[in-house]
């Protein structure tokens, strides 16, 4: 029987043991998940932002993150050693460095080389088992995994200290400035209502003749008769995160990044109009609104407890506070954990979780249910009820929601002032709603934008199509929002008193081989492009105006009309008072996620010229859903019964492979979700082939086929109306469509 001190020296080995183990996983964890981790999310505040995340919460994650998962590990070996002795224990502490090596190769690889699937496995395994060996064999390994311990340290200092999410961690930081003090007027000021959209080029919105298209788009037709239309304004950031910022406080995204919150921007028409107006505010990537009435529940972003406020008022929005949400901290581990099993993935799905950025990820989740069917464009008593106030996920059911919500709170009531702002996440993408509210099923990564890789578009035209076709349908709409708004400030009495500006924050490029969201010569019009309608006492009505304006515009222009003077310099201009404006260059904001952020001069001064010249074409504008979905290739098929044309009896032409809907099921889901968006492959030939879609008989899309550049050379995407695919089942089958215009079936 071993004697007590055996016993001791046995325990004291044992200890040691373990904490070599822990600061060997500590190097091996910073490297495979801390690093990779930490730096994503650090690259992404605005996901901390949307999560109402404050400073202990980041504090926390940067914890969970760099710390936990060396401890789990331990843990599980001490356990292992005594339920089963030290051998064992070795036995998994270096299976478990195996597995850290090769989590840590399958991102190295793939972000050094195109490779995936199982080549990536087999180099990862491989990576892995070469790991295994030298750790057991050279002691210089073990030696530079215990020097390296501080490595999960260094990532979690860099990502609280160093990183654009650094100013949210630091919480007693520069403080939210309060509301400035206002002078009375002896007037009422007007009720003031700021729509701002999301990834709506102005180009979308046009018919052959530069105008307003208004059989596509009524909603907007009717509110340029009764505002006045900017037709040559721009955006002056490509992303959300600058963009809306610069829209709410009239300055140019400065040279240093910064968060979108009220510390980092602190004069904003929240600060402004702060003691003059009732708040109806809804945002969504930013918070910039942290004076008294906002929705802030974070502390260090609340205003000093000394600030001005006015006197309760009657309706008043109340913060909404649900405790079935999640919180901040479990709703960033959730998405970090997502975002992580995407980053080590086999296949190339890996995105940022800044879903306002190109690439489209899982964002944090809410109780709101995932899908629905929206019956009746205007119905805003359809829209099922949701506590979620923020949030990108599942736009059918979360945007709209927002929506009536907040317009639900704007009331007729003049005496006493309101300002209602909304940034809704429409129409960007993902593209998932027809214009009647019908809601698609679409892949949840990076596919929904299939044919967009390495930021730009496939330069096949069949890559464009597609997303195009289903971009416009979601803002047709957004047009039966804008005629629902409309119609309540109408019905409230406030419509001619009232000043009412709908814009959007930026735009987008669709064409082949473009870039989507990043500035260059050929993406800048679109990208750059947005409406702007601003309808006040002081502006004419049914008026096109081309000079040019800019998005920083906004905010002094909402100062000027409610008659309340700004105390800090603003870069742009009143709209009510532009005169001769000749304005040929500004500072844009330029954001590449994972590589860079800079500010650069843009030259504008042919904005107008360029857009013009990319009208459509005489006769692909106008029309309904099925209008646009017929301006594909030989899309005057659709719609017609297959017994109708010719069919070649011949064997097939080829094979498809249908990736999307899985398994090939195109029945409805449990929530009414339709199955009308189809990704697949054909087996023959290359680009540019007119593939057929027939469903229950009459065919129902054609597509063009296009090479991705990521080894599929024959793909395509096709959206059938989503109407036609609200039955329990459906038959679907796919054709090449031959130069003789008959019909060659694909098994």
């Amino acid at each position: 029987m071993p004697s007590t001190s055996t016993r001791e020296s046995q325990r004291r080995v044992t200890l040691r043991a373990s904490l070599i183990s822990f600061i060997e996983l500590a190097t091996l964890c910073g490297f495979a998940v801390a690093m990779p981790v930490l730096d994503v999310f650090g690259r992404a505040p605005e996901v901390f932002t949307e999560a109402k995340a404050n400073s202990a919460d980041l504090w926390w994650f940067a914890f969970v993150v760099a710390v936990l998962p060396p401890l789990l590990l331990v843990t599980t070996e001490v356990i292992v050693t005594l339920l089963a002795g030290n051998r064992f224990a070795r036995v998994l502490h270096i299976a478990i460095v195996a597995l850290l090596g090769m989590l840590f190769s399958v991102r190295a690889i793939r972000l050094g080389a195109d490779i995936e699937g199982i080549a990536l496995f087999a180099l990862a395994v491989l990576t892995a088992g070469l790991l295994a060996v030298v750790y057991t064999r050279l002691v210089l390994i073990r030696q530079w995994l215990r020097y390296g311990s501080f490595a999960p340290l260094l990532f979690a200092g860099i990502f609280l200290f160093s990183s654009p999410a650094h100013s949210i961690a630091q919480g007693a930081g520069k403080k939210a400035s309060t509301a400035i003090p206002v002078v009375a007027t002896a007037e009422n000021r007007p009720p003031i209502v700021l729509l701002v959209l999301d990834e709506l080029p102005i180009r979308s919105l046009l018919d052959s003749d530069g105008k307003i298209d208004a059989e596509r788009f009524p909603g907007f037709a009717s509110l340029s008769e009764d505002s006045t239309w900017f037709r040559n304004a721009t955006s002056v950031a490509s992303h959300t995160v600058n963009a809306v910022p610069a829209i709410f406080t009239g300055r140019y995204p400065s040279v240093k990044e910064r968060s979108p919150i009220a510390r980092e921007h602190p004069n904003s028409i929240f600060r402004l109009f702060g003691n003059a107006y009732r708040f109806n505010v809804s945002e969504l990537t930013t918070q910039l609104c942290a004076v008294p009435r906002c929705d802030i529940e974070n502390p260090e972003n609340a205003p000093d407890a000394t600030a001005e406020t006015p006197k309760p008022v009657a309706n008043a929005p109340k913060p909404r506070v649900t405790k079935s949400n999640p919180s901040p901290l479990s709703t960033l581990l959730e998405t970090a954990a997502d975002t992580y099993r995407q980053m080590v993935a086999l296949h190339n799905i890996e995105t940022t979780p800044d879903v306002d950025h190109d690439a489209l990820v899982a964002v944090p989740a809410t109780t709101a249910p995932t899908t629905t069917t929206i019956a009746g464009p205007v119905d805003r008593g359809s829209i099922t009820p949701t506590t979620v106030d923020r949030g990108f996920d599942f736009l059918p059911v979360v945007q709209p929601t927002r929506f009536s919500e907040w317009l639900d709170r704007i009331d007729g009531d003049i005496e006493n002032p309101e300002l209602n702002v909304l940034h809704i996440q429409m129409p960007h993408g993902p593209f998932h709603v027809d214009s009647k509210g019908t809601n698609y099923r679409v892949p949840d990564d990076a596919q929904q934008l299939v044919g967009f890789a390495a930021s730009r578009w496939s330069p096949d035209e069949g890559a464009v199509i597609s997303v195009k076709q289903r971009h416009l349908l979601q803002v047709r709409y957004v047009d039966t929002l804008i005629t629902v708004m409309k119609e309540h400030l109408v019905a409230q009495g406030i419509w001619d008193e009232a000043v009412v500006i709908v814009t959007a924050d930026h735009g987008a490029s669709f064409d082949p081989g473009g870039r989507f969201r990043e500035l260059d010569d050929q993406s800048q019009v679109d990208v750059l492009g947005i409406p702007l309608f601003v309808h006040a006492p002081e502006f004419e009505q049914g008026v096109t105006d081309d000079r040019p304006v800019q998005s920083v515009d906004i905010a002094p222009t909402l100062a000027a009309l409610a008659d309340i003077d700004q105390p800090w310099p603003v870069d742009g201009v009143n709209l009510a008072d532009l005169g001769d404006l000749i304005r040929t260059k500004y500072r844009a904001e330029a954001l590449r996620p994972g590589e860079y952020y800079e500010t650069k001069t843009v030259d504008v001064s042919r904005h107008l010229q360029q857009l013009l010249a990319r009208l459509p074409s005489p006769g692909t504008d106008g029309g309904d859903d099925l209008t646009i979905l017929r301006n594909g290739p030989s899309g005057q098929l659709i719609g017609k019964r297959v017994e109708d044309l010719k069919v070649a009896l011949d064997s097939p032409a080829g094979t498809v492979e249908v990736e999307f809907p899985p398994d090939k099921n195109f029945s409805p889901t449990e929530t009414g979700t339709v199955a009308a968006f189809i990704i697949g492959d054909i087996s023959t030939g290359g680009a540019n082939q007119t593939i057929v879609v027939v469903v229950d008989g009459r065919i129902g899309a054609t597509s063009l086929t296009f090479d991705d550049g990521t080894g599929h050379a024959s793909r395509f995407a096709a959206l059938i109306p989503p109407t036609w695919m609200t039955a329990k089942s459906h038959e679907v089958s796919f054709y090449l469509l031959a130069d003789d215009g008959a019909l060659l079936a694909l098994s």
